[in-house]
């Protein structure tokens, strides 16, 4: 299995499936379901609702029931350990991208700790591991945490083979209950101008939500903060790591957001005055954006000492 930590090229992998995915006899059970799932309960994309949850747990003993559902839709697969620091940075990644696709996908939770035999049998060596699993084949993506931006590419890989494969069934969201998308229209809005590269705009409309929104501060707030790490990040770009600050913003999202926090903990410790409220405050901006709450809590232990 190929130790993957960035894009891979699924080519063959799509080639194999798309042959596969020829029509079958007329005996086939599984070509007379999807069919059946085309003509009935079509969702707007053309594709068949499926019933179940866009994020679910499986073991040794349910796994069967995930290698049936990548028979309709494809399946992420996170094999991951309680125990596991990049496993925790990259969980809640995952499960952002599949509430956002809407079920165009099934993000499926291994516990590796719990379900040795899979592990063994998807030969995970180290983790977090992610693997694609379309109509019952299985492809690794990548190993280790990445950041969103580098994630999504790969899914969107995942759903176009998939739809070569005739794979086009989305999740229904049953038995999720955080399936809604949390975010109001306004943030949308607003990340849909930060995709764009619209920075300015981004941060006038998150500023004014802020503004005329005192009850909802530290939601806003978390927007505010979002737009100026994506704005400082594109303005970073081609510069060096001599800037700490930058190297900061870098491991941040990367996500190493453990390591961003004991840089500017170590600069805070060395600095004073003006320069040390610079790194504190980057740090707090850090802190509200972190999906790492366990890293943030022993952080600001870390920073209490420091100030007082």
């Amino acid at each position: 299995m190929a130790q993957t930590h960035g894009a891979v090229d699924l080519s063959e992998f799509a080639a194999k499936n798309t042959a596969d995915s020829q029509p079958a006899p007329a005996g086939n059970p599984a070509a007379s379901e999807a069919t059946a799932n085309t003509e009935n309960g079509l969702n707007q994309d053309g594709g068949a609702k499926i019933a179940g949850p866009f994020i679910r747990d499986a073991g040794d003993d349910t796994f069967e029931e995930v290698a049936e559902t990548s028979l309709k839709v494809p399946v992420i697969i996170d094999l991951w350990a309680p125990w596991c620091g990049p496993c925790k940075q990259l969980g809640p990644i995952l499960e952002e991208l599949a509430r956002e696709y809407q079920g165009r996908f099934q993000l499926v939770k291994i516990n590796v700790d719990d379900s040795p035999q899979l592990a063994q049998a998807f030969r995970a060596q180290s983790i977090p591991m992610v693997v694609a699993l379309i109509g019952g084949r299985p492809a690794p993506l990548f190993q280790g945490a990445q950041p969103k931006a580098q994630i999504k590419p790969l899914i969107d890989q995942v759903l176009q083979i998939a739809g070569q494969a005739g794979l086009t069934g989305v999740m229904a969201g049953e038995g999720d209950p955080a399936q809604e998308d949390p975010r109001t229209e306004e943030e949308k809005a607003v990340e849909a101008l930060v995709e764009a590269g619209e920075y300015t705009k981004a941060m006038e409309q998150a500023q004014k939500l802020l503004r005329n929104s005192p009850e909802e501060a530290s939601r806003y707030q978390a927007l505010v903060d979002k737009v100026s790490i994506a704005q400082r990040l594109q303005a970073e770009e081609g510069q060096d790591d001599s800037d700490p600050l930058v190297l900061a913003d870098r491991f941040f999202q990367a996500g190493n957001e453990p390591q961003a926090f004991d840089l500017l903990l170590s600069l805070i410790a060395k600095s004073v005055d003006e320069e040390r409220d610079e790194y504190r405050q980057r740090l707090l901006e850090l802190f509200r954006l972190s999906r790492n709450p366990e890293a943030v809590k022993l952080a600001r232990q870390r920073l209490s000492r420091l100030l007082f």
